[in-house]
């Protein structure tokens, strides 16, 4: 298959049979997020897997009770989240490890808000080859963000000092999802 039907064979998933993902295919997906370009080679991803059935449960009943702070739209598309995080045979925490950021911020403003985004950039790339791994390996994905609204409570419980940037939701897809509409060339490109 060439990359172009495979990228447009793959799709988010948010529902998950409860089959566990056996560590050679984690490792694998992970070994793609590992090897994804970065800004001047920084790699600054750090990735907390969590499969344990019994951590999760803890950590869903404490993110759970920490929803009703927020505005009505924002809880909804929270407990969204939690809930397809909850049902996910394996969740991994991605944070940045803030690499760059610590060996170039002290040289102020404007550049570190340029430092700050190709940290971002990188670990998008890493979550973007980690997608199509798992995409071909049959494996669900979901990229979730509205949990970082808890990043506070989520980087407690995980004991990492990382800011927390991503959290991808993994499992076996309990059904295909349905392709998104997509716009054309002609409305996103402009050539001079």
């Amino acid at each position: 298959m060439n990359i172009l039907t495979h990228l447009r064979k793959r799709r988010t998933s948010r529902k998950f049979k409860q089959k566990t993902i056996p560590k050679v295919i984690l490792n694998r997906i992970l070994e793609a997020g590992r090897i994804a370009p970065s800004a001047h080679n920084s790699q600054p991803w750090f990735f907390v897997v969590l499969s344990n059935k019994e951590f999760k449960q803890k950590l869903q009943l404490n993110l759970m009770a920490n929803t009703e702070k927020f505005v009505t739209s924002a809880n909804i598309m929270l407990k969204k989240a939690l809930e397809i995080m909850s049902q996910a045979p394996c969740v991994i925490f991605v944070y940045n490890t803030k690499v760059i950021s610590r060996k170039l911020g002290f040289m102020g403003r404007p550049y570190t808000s340029i430092i700050d985004i190709s940290e971002i950039q990188s670990i998008a790339a890493a979550i973007q080859n980690m997608h199509l791994v798992a995409s071909a390996l049959n494996i669900g994905f979901a990229w979730l963000v509205f949990p970082l609204l808890l990043e506070k409570q989520i980087t407690k419980l995980l004991n990492t000092n990382y800011k927390l940037t991503a959290i991808l939701a993994l499992g076996y897809p309990l059904e295909n999802a349905k392709p998104t509409t997509r716009k054309k060339l002609k409305e996103i490109v402009k050539f001079i």
